[in-house]
């Protein structure tokens, strides 16, 4: 008999035909028709496999309605979605792609990064509508060698965006809740410094933390008030990060030079004030999404599910969230 992963999400075109082509044989694929709750909830019975993706919540609640579910797999890393406690409770194994998009988030990050500094969007709009000013718009704009660079959060993503600055000759600082080890500090070049530092010191900050309690909201009125005049933002992590109000009132005030967000507290983008501000450049949380790493991802989610099946466990041990669930 053929076991259903339920997708938690829809796709169609490109992305579907990619899930599609790493589907293992013996599997059977079901998407949301819908990407809402309800229909969730109307589907999880027919899990045997949930693979988690996009930001419905798997909450107790969903995970009441399976009756066949083996596993769940994350399509990324983010966990903000995933009841962990509901999870663990039922015994739930859970398995996630850690660092599958990591150069994919990295590249964007240093794409909008530059974008900032030579305020392209802005320049591009100029171009286009007539307006030549080589020396006065070129002066605007800043190199990014001998900027100080602010990494908040040193996982998987945050090392490869400290890696592609690395020939760019900027001074990068990073805080994060553990701190890497020398020998990674030395081939980086990074200095570890604590929070307050950070927010003073960088010209610009780019944020490759999770969300959690303690994260939620970092970036506001407070923290954002500590920080250079001038300072560019960049966020591609998660949207609940930064305050858009808070950050919407220090671009207008120029506190905050130029801002290029990725993900938003609400998703798709509906704050009208944001996407009115031309030093503010918006992508729909795209980061992780080049069509290699969507490609990686799906394979290895796929993967674990067919070898999780087949339980050749040792084989995804490293893939495995240790939250307390049985094997």
């Amino acid at each position: 008999m053929m076991k259903t992963i339920l997708l938690t999400n829809k796709y169609t075109s490109t992305p579907l035909e990619i899930i599609q082509s790493v589907l293992p044989d013996g599997f059977r694929l079901e998407m949301l028709d819908e990407v809402n709750r309800n229909v969730l909830l109307d589907k999880a019975h027919l899990a045997d496999y949930i693979l988690a993706s996009g930001r419905l919540k798997i909450d107790g609640e969903v995970l009441c309605r399976t009756v066949n579910l083996k596993m769940i797999q994350r399509t990324g890393v983010g966990l903000d979605s995933l009841d962990l406690e509901a999870i663990k409770t039922r015994g739930i194994p859970l398995y996630v792609n850690q660092g599958v998009n990591a150069d994919s988030v990295a590249e964007h990050a240093l794409l909008l990064i530059l974008a900032c500094l030579r305020r392209l969007t802005v320049i591009n709009a100029d171009t286009k509508n007539g307006i030549w000013k080589k020396q006065i718009q070129g002066t605007s704009t800043r190199t990014l060698c001998g900027r100080t660079v602010g990494i908040l959060g040193m996982g998987n993503i945050g090392r490869a965006v400290a890696g592609l600055l690395v020939p760019f000759g900027a001074d990068v600082i990073y805080y994060d809740q553990y701190r890497v080890g020398l020998e990674t500090e030395r081939k980086l070049n990074i200095r570890c410094v604590d929070l307050q530092e950070l927010f003073e010191t960088a010209e610009i900050i780019t944020l490759h933390c999770a969300l959690t309690e303690e994260t939620k909201g970092l970036i506001n009125k407070d923290s954002i008030q500590k920080m250079q005049r001038g300072v560019i933002i960049v966020n591609t992590a998660r949207g609940q990060l930064v305050c858009e109000n808070d950050l919407v009132a220090a671009v207008k005030a120029g506190k905050i030079g130029f801002a290029a967000l990725d993900v938003y507290e609400h998703e798709p983008l509906s704050n009208l004030e944001l996407t009115a501000l031309p030093n503010v450049i918006t992508t729909p949380h795209i980061a992780g999404v080049t069509y290699d790493a969507f490609y990686q991802m799906m394979h290895d989610a796929m993967r674990n599910i067919r070898l999780f099946e087949e339980g050749q466990l040792q084989e995804i041990e490293q893939y495995r969230l240790r939250i307390g669930g049985k094997k």
